[in-house]
């Protein structure tokens, strides 16, 4: 999807769709629980059905919900850097999550992850639970309430909130009560970060420096949770030589470290944050990028 199609389709959910109705319903601030040790429970969805509920602090546990077939995955804490935040809506896929989340829910976005499986995207969002309304028919699977969110989208409720096409989030949830996740993603560990993005070369020229390794690896963290200097650790399998390239010029030109070993090639060091994005877009695909943020 092109950017211009997907700001159209954007537009559609958000005034035309039965999601309006949805936003609408659970838009009474009335009803969006205080800072409580409740805040928190799923319970305050008022919901009927099965909610999500499953760890959500970085990539590996989002891994653990993807389907066989995911050959990309991120995930972002957006509480963590507002510079960071901005930077990595130029650079990752399109996502409605990054770019439209405050208009969304009644609450703010604040983790969120995406995974590309099927040659499509289903995003994870997580919010603080509130009262939601059906405002129109919900499609019940495995006791799953599917809410449909414009054509061919749904939104499945809980922690974290489901959002995807409807042909595709069945499969989330059907890792998600016990089939099988992906497997092979070896460079992402136990490590948290505040952007993680994980690729499979095997996903094509969409995929970070077009798909040119076995795999891609990419986390930043800001440095003692400051908006202005960010520690970067990025990382292929197998790359081709031109990746290997890329890498060189990156690290020479932002004073990064490069070093390889055997089929694996690194480079890691700080990032300032008038670089930062100029850095994350060096990574992005033929597909990836979808605007500009100044």
């Amino acid at each position: 999807m092109n950017s211009k199609a997907f700001a159209i389709f954007v537009g559609a959910i958000m005034v035309f769709s039965v999601f309006a109705g949805f936003v609408m319903l659970g838009s009474d601030t009335s009803s969006v629980p205080v800072e409580t040790e409740q805040s928190n429970s799923l319970d305050n969805f008022e919901a009927t059905g099965s909610l999500v509920e499953w760890n959500f602090e970085g990539l590996g546990d989002v891994l653990e919900m993807a389907p066989e077939s995911t050959v990309m995955a991120y995930w972002i804490d957006l509480n963590a850097s507002e510079n960071l935040t901005k930077a990595a809506s130029a650079f990752m896929p399109q996502s409605i999550g990054l770019l439209y989340g405050s208009q969304l829910y009644s609450t703010k976005i604040e983790k969120m992850a995406g995974i590309n499986f099927n040659g499509s995207w289903t995003e994870f969002h997580l919010i603080k639970p509130y009262k939601v309304g059906y405002g129109g028919l919900v499609i019940p699977y495995e006791n799953y309430m599917m809410i449909p969110t414009g054509d061919d989208y749904v939104t499945v409720l809980g922690k974290p909130v489901l959002f995807g096409l409807q042909s595709q989030v069945p499969q989330v949830l059907d890792v998600i009560s016990g089939g099988l996740p992906v497997e092979g993603f070896a460079l992402v560990g136990d490590e948290r970060s505040d952007l993680q993005v994980a690729a499979f070369g095997s996903g094509g020229d969409s995929m970070p420096l077009t798909g040119a390794y076995d795999q891609f690896y990419l986390e930043i963290a800001a440095e003692n949770g400051s908006d202005e200097r960010y520690r970067l650790d990025a990382k292929m399998l197998s790359p081709s030589g031109e990746s290997i390239r890329k890498f060189e010029d990156l690290a020479s030109s932002n004073n990064l470290s490069y070093s390889a070993d055997g089929s694996l090639v690194e480079i890691s060091g700080a990032v300032g944050n008038e670089n930062l994005q100029n850095v994350l877009m060096t990574f992005i695909g033929s597909g990836t990028r979808i605007v500009e943020v100044g």
